[in-house]
């Protein structure tokens, strides 16, 4: 493996040394800038490297060099219960210890909603840049980031994701009449986000900008092409690197081509802080991209102790509540593999098993409908404590129930298997109904300009659908608890076109959780003991 990063790090220096080569009029720096990187923390301030390891690594870096700056690509302040509870303030303080000196919003930083997100902006002292992200006419955010290092000036542009109204809860994007105030230029294939990224770029440009950095919250694999890091790299010029985020991926650097023919490199580190992304512009004006993937110890420790001292005060104001025991298991409920993979947003699991049965029978619903995006960290065997049910389900989101035309719940099953077997949040689960995908079937969905879903062109990849052992009545009403995420706020671009909401019948995720787990003795059943669950998703075998 680290033969493959140097041999992926020595084709982007090339690719650099080539752009600043053509760069004439570029200042070089005097010394070395390093700018280290994260994106997708969500909350994970102590799991693998943790803030207290990169604490320690910034400083390092600034012993060999004083042009070190502090990047981060999105989903920072969402994902854990100090996140949750703290509704992102805890995360914002502590990268505002940590000395950020750029960041961008990702689609979970909405995830409060749009007010408190708005507070939270003024409270992070390096303020949000973002190029693309409007209210009507207006951006929220200054587009770029100028810093200079020495005479060296270095723009840093910030995009983020069009999906993000369909990824976050499209209802903080709208006014009290259900219009969208909020806009980041997904339309028309992205046009509007391209635009605006090439206007920033241009502009920091003109300002004297000697090197531009995108940063965004876009992905590479996994995403709708067209929104994605590679598509809106080679779809621009002047860009010189682009710190990437959103799709969770290890990538050390790739190259992409850039409109006028540059090899442009993308890097971006993971999730959690398993990585610190680190891009360097030497003294000769190349640009190099590595990740970090452990910290060098320093008297002893591998962790700044200012940090994990901070850390550890917030977590003691809410440790007796997180710590409450609420039941028991013998076996893991499952959301991701041992790698920290996705297993529900391709498949069943019992963990999601566990949950659509629990607002299932404790809402008094004929059916129960959850998206896997939704369900968010394991419960290991063993105590089952109110920090696993807050982990699980980190969005505080309302549980609900709706009366939905048979032929709705069909449409919506073929809409959330439209991109399998690609990883997707949209991929519903299910209690009281069981349904089957066909690979084979080529998906034939048709949505909006914001990916809400419009209708179903052609042949279904979903079939054998049933609720409660019957074939569904595409023309019966049923009962149906859910998300209010994804039932009536469109959620993953779902739509549920004429649903209707049964009035008091409504609770939380987690004390429903709470509550079913009472309802079962504290102990979870046999019945949930297979990972992959009881065979309410079957995928056809190719």
């Amino acid at each position: 493996m680290k033969r493959i990063i140097s041999i992926l790090m020595l084709a982007a220096t090339i690719a650099s040394l080539a752009a600043s080569q053509a760069k004439k009029t570029v200042k070089l720096p005097e010394q070395d800038i390093v700018i280290l990187y994260t994106n997708d923390v969500h909350c994970g301030i102590e799991d693998n490297i943790g803030y207290a390891g990169l604490s320690l690594y910034k400083q390092e870096m600034s012993e060999q060099t004083p042009y070190v700056s502090l990047v981060d690509a999105g989903d920072a302040i969402q994902g854990a219960t100090i996140g949750m509870i703290s509704k992102g303030g805890c995360i914002i303080s502590l990268m505002n210890e940590l000395g950020y000196d750029v960041v961008i919003p990702g689609n979970h930083e909405f995830d409060y909603g749009m007010k408190r997100f708005l507070e939270l902006s003024k409270k992070i002292k390096c303020g949000y840049i973002a190029c693309n992200f409007r209210r009507g006419n207006k951006l929220v955010f200054p587009a770029y980031k100028m810093i200079s290092y020495g005479k060296t000036k270095v723009a840093y542009v910030g995009i983020v994701t069009p999906e993000t109204i369909s990824k976050s809860t499209p209802v903080y994007f709208q006014d009290d009449a259900g219009n969208f105030i909020y806009d980041f230029g997904g339309e028309n294939n992205a046009a509007k986000m391209i635009s605006d990224t090439q206007q920033a770029i241009d502009a920091a440009r003109k300002k004297g900008a000697d090197y531009v950095v995108l940063v965004a919250h876009l992905g590479e694999n996994g995403v709708t092409p067209e929104m994605s890091a590679p598509y809106l790299t080679s779809h621009i010029s002047g860009a010189d690197v682009v710190i990437d985020g959103h799709s969770h991926e290890v990538t050390p650097v790739f190259s992409v081509k850039d409109k006028s023919g540059r090899e442009i490199p993308i890097t971006q580190s993971g999730t959690k802080l398993s990585h610190i992304g680190k891009v360097t512009i030497s003294k000769e004006g190349i640009i190099s991209t590595e990740l970090v993937d452990s910290v060098p110890s320093r008297n002893g420790s591998s962790a700044d102790k200012k940090i994990q001292k901070s850390i550890a005060d917030m977590k003691e104001n809410f440790s007796a509540t997180v710590s409450r025991k609420i039941g028991e298991t013998d076996f893991p409920l499952l959301a991701t593999d041992e790698n920290n993979n996705w297993l529900v947003r391709d498949g069943e699991t019992n963990l999601c098993d566990f949950i659509a049965d629990a607002y299932r029978e404790i809402l008094g619903a004929d059916i129960c409908v959850i998206n896997g995006g939704s369900v968010r960290s394991n419960i290991p065997a063993g105590v089952i404590t109110y920090n696993n049910i807050l982990n699980v389900n980190p969005f505080d989101n309302l549980i609900c129930v709706a009366e939905v035309k048979g032929q709705t719940l069909i449409d919506e099953l073929e809409f959330g298997a439209r991109q399998y077997p690609k990883l997707s949040g949209g991929i519903l689960h299910c209690s009281g109904l069981s349904y089957k995908i066909d690979p084979k079937v080529k998906p034939s969905i048709e949505t909006d300009e914001n990916m809400f879903f419009l209708k179903v062109t052609g042949p279904y990849r979903v079939y054998d659908v049933t609720v409660n052992g019957k074939p569904i009545d595409p023309e019966k009403i049923y009962t149906v608890a859910g998300i209010e995420f994804t039932l009536f706020f469109h959620g993953d671009g779902h739509m549920f076109y004429g649903a209707k909401r049964i009035p008091g019948k409504i609770m939380k995720d987690r004390d429903i959780l709470i509550k079913y787990t009472e309802n079962l003795g504290g102990k979870l059943p046999e019945k949930y003991r297979n990972k992959t669950g009881e065979g309410r998703l079957i995928i056809r075998e190719k």
